[in-house]
């Protein structure tokens, strides 16, 4: 089983939880100047298909930070990151042992 967990982040696009530091509304001036930081130095990802920026994730790689820009409320994506957490636990509570495997009888 893999420890990966991804999460959505709006039109099909997904961000691998483990590395999210933050997620971020878009309108503080301090987000603004790291987003254009990150646009100057090629660390920045647009996920939004055009629609209205609502969020920004700040996620962790070998290459320092990447920013991605995302349609999706904060709030909603928290809600996700918890949602995926909370079943990899209920997942990992269960040893593979205590699966019943069943045949169905024609």
């Amino acid at each position: 089983m893999s420890n990966v967990n991804f999460v959505d982040i709006g039109f099909s696009n997904y961000v691998e939880v483990g590395k999210i530091l933050t997620v971020n509304r878009p309108d503080s001036s301090p987000i603004k100047r790291m987003i254009q930081q990150a646009k100057d130095s090629n660390r920045f990802l647009d996920l939004t298909q055009g629609k209205k920026t609502r969020s920004i994730i700040t996620q962790k790689s070998e290459n320092g930070i990447i920013i991605t820009a995302s349609a999706v409320q904060t709030a909603t994506i928290i809600e996700r990151v918890k949602r995926s957490q909370q079943t990899k636990e209920v997942i990992e509570r269960v040893p593979s042992e205590d699966i019943l495997e069943t045949t169905v009888q024609e």
